[in-house]
Formats: structure tokens, sequence, C-alpha cells
């Protein structure tokens, strides 16, 4: 549509709802969904949709790859369940039982071949000396033989195991991707700048919010990632407890929280800090303080942004 020059917009399903419910008559079909929308275009409810620079918009895509980081959190709580039924002393052979190097090696154990200091030296490359793989080895030749378990408990976990080894190198090749587009956003360098905020936070953070210029105040930005308050009041009654409105960019939502706990902790971001502090003699709870902190680095941001100058502490 916009190669042809159509104009378009994409309508919040809130609002649409909203516009549903304006009518006395309960009628749900496609001709009156189409007619109420016509009317929201014509009241001018509707605005043309934000647009992003095509390579924000393909950083967009690279960052989001928090479901295939579920499926391997997920692939590597069943490997560690079966490995304590089929050999559970292997967990102490290795100091991180799912790096590469012991998976292989794992990986070898459970097809049946024996493993060697050339096979330990060859899954870890040059990074370790012969002495490490020597220590590595004798750990292995203490363990208890996998006999002991049966075969479908062996094949399952085996199976397993090629799962994470298969997920873990595509997230690496992810990352390298989402590293190589991300140098190409000077947004990215910007960001970095903030302290608590690294290569991903900043990639994610500069594909979700495209161009700020976008937002012509901070809070329009802050109510686009659902970190505005919602307001209740009626008559004299007005809520003193509000809780965030949670109707913007689930992604952008938690990046900023990642960034605001980055930043708090042991003070990296001293200006965050300072307002955590005094959050915090206010009597509020923790994760209220971390949102109202979230809230205020996305200030920073917007400014950062419009401005295109560097986070100034």
């Amino acid at each position: 549509m916009e190669r042809e020059g159509y104009r378009h917009f994409i309508v919040n399903p809130l609002q649409s709802k909203r516009a549903k419910g304006t009518h006395l008559r309960k009628v749900k079909t496609d001709a009156m969904d189409a007619w109420h929308l016509a009317e929201m275009f014509y009241r001018g409810d509707l605005q043309p949709h934000r647009t992003w620079a095509e390579e924000s918009t393909e950083l967009q895509h690279v960052t989001q790859h928090e479901f295939m980081t579920s499926l391997l959190v997920q692939a590597k709580q069943n490997a560690r369940a079966l490995l304590d039924q089929v050999c559970p002393a292997y967990e102490a052979v290795f100091d991180n039982l799912f790096c590469t190097t012991s998976l292989q090696v794992l990986r070898q154990m459970l097809s049946g071949n024996l493993v060697t200091a050339a096979t330990i030296q060859a899954a870890a490359g040059s990074s370790h000396g012969q002495a490490w793989v020597q220590e590595k080895l004798e750990r292995i030749q203490a363990l208890p033989p996998l006999s002991q378990s049966s075969k479908a408990q062996q094949m399952a976990l085996l199976s397993v195991l090629n799962m994470v080894l298969t997920g873990q190198e595509q997230l690496r090749q992810l990352e390298k991707v989402m590293e190589e587009m991300a140098m190409m956003l000077t947004e990215v360098e910007l960001l970095k700048t903030i302290p608590g905020v690294g290569d991903k936070l900043a990639a994610v953070l500069a594909a979700e919010i495209g161009d700020a210029t976008q937002f012509e105040t901070p809070k329009q930005l802050v109510a686009y990632a659902g970190l505005d308050p919602g307001v209740y009041s009626s008559g004299k009654f007005t809520a003193s407890s509000n809780r965030i409105s949670k109707r913007g960019s689930k992604r952008l939502r938690r990046a900023l929280y990642l960034a605001a706990q980055c930043g708090l902790r042991n003070g990296a971001n001293k200006r965050l800090k300072a307002y955590f502090e005094k959050k915090r003699k206010e009597g509020k709870p923790y994760k209220v303080v971390v949102v109202a902190c979230a809230n205020k680095l996305l200030h920073h941001i917007h400014a950062i942004l419009v401005k295109g100058e560097p986070y100034k502490d």
C-alpha cells in the first residue's frame, strides 16, 4: 500500500470497540463494523500511522527474539531434568553445564563414543590448555557408567541437547546480525552513552521508538510505552493509587525496565540512583519506584534522540 501511494491507518482495537459501543443496538456484522470504522475516519478520530526508517524497521524484526529465547530456556530446563536421571554427577564436571564444550562432550558420551583428551580439546578449541583438558578428562572418567540409565532416557536427553546446541547457534547468528545492523544507526550509539544501557538494550530501544521526533512531547512517548498512569475519578473522589496503563509497546516497556535496573545497579546512573533513593524515602515499593525510574529514563531518551546529543550524567 505504501509503494502504491495509499494512505493507511492502523486502528487500535480499543478504539474500534469503543466506537461500536456508542450505538444503542447490539449489532455485530461485517457491514456494521465497516460502518463504525468509516464513522471514526470522518469524525477525525484516526491519524495516519507513524512511519519508521527502513533501517529501524529491519532492526525491529531482528530484535524480536524473545520467542526463540523462551524455547531455549525451556529446552535447558528439560535437559537438566533428564540429566538428573541419566547422570546427575555430570553437572560437577564443567563450571557452566550449558557451555558449548560441555554440551558437545555430553553428546559424545550419549552417542556411545569414547571421550578422550583430543575430544575435549576439539570441543573447547584453543581457549584452554592441556592442564585444564586433563582435569576435565579425569572428572569424566570418574563418572558412573551411563548404562545404569535406560536407553530411552539417553535418547531423549540426546535429542534435547541437539535442540539446545541448535538454539544457541541460531541466537549467536541473530545477535551478530543485530550488532551489524545497530552499527548503521546513530540512535543506537547515542543510547549506549546512557549508563546501564548496553548494545542489546540500545538496539531494542532504538528499534521500538523509531523516529523520536514524531513524538512532540516526552509524555506522548511515555504513553506509547504504556508507562503513563491510569487516572480514575468520580464526583469528589480521585483515586490516589493508579496503575500504569500497559497499553503501549510491551517490548519497549520491558527494555526500559531492564535499563532502569541496570542503571540502578551499583549506582551506575547517578541521576537515576538519586531519583530512586528519593522515591524510596517517600515509602514507595521497589517495583513502583523502578517503573517511575523507567518513566524518568524515557524522558531522558526522548531528549537525547531529539537533540542528537549524548547522555550527560
